[in-house]
């Protein structure tokens, strides 16, 4: 696939590149998909929270803030580990 992006983006991308954040643009273009990625999944994740919300299956505090902490712990490994 051929992306072409907008001046902006190729000028951040460089920059990222450029100060050793990482080793390519296709490794920081990656990233960002990977982060896409995983927003979207977050999205529906989300709403299918809020549908659950809505029929009155609720979780109690303490269970939904492990599933938080576990899934922030997941997110920041898979940040330092690109």
């Amino acid at each position: 696939m051929n992306l072409e992006l907008p001046v902006e983006q190729q000028t951040f991308i460089a920059g990222l590149v450029e100060s050793g954040r990482f080793a390519s643009a296709r490794e920081a273009i990656s990233e960002a998909v990977r982060l896409l990625v995983s927003h979207e999944r977050l999205k529906q994740e989300i709403q299918v929270g809020i549908q659950q919300a809505e029929h009155g299956d609720l979780s109690n505090h303490d269970t939904v803030f492990g599933q938080l902490r576990t899934m922030t712990a997941a997110a920041l490994q898979g940040e330092n580990g690109h």
